[in-house]
């Protein structure tokens, strides 16, 4: 299998020239009101506020270097950590020999009450993807989404809202070869969760493409492996995480009132080896991105060890197979 390094797993370690999505996300819990921070003023306000955090010194260069020195054959990008130029992020990606598997980026459709909205949303969407294009990128993960929808967004307002969305993304991806996937949303309270809600959605976007998260269909109390199998013959790309159900209060609000929170791979519901057997079965091209980590000292090493441990059960499952030969 190939493999491919989230740009989230080590996200405090990369340098940034800009707020993010889970800075302004973080600030607002807090209260701030502002509008364009600087990322100098985010930190200090993050920090004053007793959120521990600081800017990386890990550049997009060093950021390729470490995948490659680690064993991976690909990177997976949030799109705001894809911040230099794409020529020259192709022209670093070459030179080490590694695919920029994904970019995924977070466009909040479902709220596109109005058309002018609707445009401006759209317009960010085809600059992204454009970006991720000139990179080399040939998979875009899109979700038209965040965790919640505005309080006067009703869910079937925001269900073709997204639609709308997605139709106009698929179809720009399209023109200069780039193919949209989507994932199910870790979040009940938008109808982009469970199977029924996403076998809808791909009924209505029929080129539109799956990107298979083996933690996000907990939240809806499926199971990943199964809804693989609903999917599977639109898969294009592959998110190995783990989580586990819990009463912790931090957690992650599923249909029942349970809750699941992020583990380290291993320790959760989800059952990689069965998904590594489904993926060699139905003989998987694309990449499989770490999304989490196991037990670390910090995030690089969680990057590095990850790998290993999958790459150690790729070893244990061929050898139950063939003898250890190669498939």
């Amino acid at each position: 299998m190939k493999y491919s390094l989230m740009s989230l797993m080590v996200n405090d370690e990369l340098k940034v020239k800009k707020p993010n999505f889970i800075h302004m996300t973080m600030m607002k819990e807090f209260g701030y009101e502002g509008e364009n921070p600087t990322v100098e003023e985010v930190f200090e306000f993050l920090n004053g506020h007793g959120v521990p955090i600081k800017n990386g010194s890990m550049t997009f260069e060093d950021y390729v270097k470490f995948a490659k020195d680690a064993g991976y054959d690909g990177i997976d990008m949030m799109d705001f950590h894809l911040e230099t130029e794409g020529k020259e992020a192709k022209q670093i990606l070459e030179q080490y020999g590694i695919t920029l598997s994904s970019v995924n980026i977070i466009i909040p459709f479902a709220n596109a009450k109005t058309k002018s909205k609707f445009e401006t949303m759209l317009g960010r969407a085809k600059c992204l993807i454009s970006h991720a294009h000139e990179a080399g990128c040939r998979n875009v993960l899109l979700m038209p989404s965040v965790y919640t929808v505005d309080a006067d967004v009703t869910r079937e307002d925001a269900f073709h809202n997204m639609v709308n969305g997605l139709k106009a993304c698929v179809d720009y991806g399209e023109e200069m070869g780039i193919s949209i996937s989507t994932e199910t949303l870790e979040s009940i309270a938008v109808p982009y969760c469970s199977c029924g809600e996403m076998e809808r959605i791909f009924q209505a976007v029929r080129k539109l493409k799956y990107t298979h998260d083996t933690g996000n269909p907990l939240t809806a109390l499926e199971n990943p492996a199964e809804v693989y199998e609903i999917f599977k013959d639109r898969t294009v790309s592959v998110h190995f995480k783990d989580f586990a159900y819990s009463t912790a209060e931090d957690g992650i609000l599923c249909n029942d009132g349970k809750k699941v929170v992020s583990v380290p791979f291993g320790e959760g519901a989800v059952d990689f080896r069965k998904h590594y057997d489904m993926l060699l079965r139905d003989g998987y091209k694309g990449f499989i991105t770490i999304e989490g980590s196991v037990p670390a000292d910090n995030s690089l090493d969680g990057a590095v060890k990850s790998l290993q441990y999958f790459k150690e059960m790729e070893r244990e499952e061929r050898e139950k197979r063939w003898g250890g030969k190669p498939e």
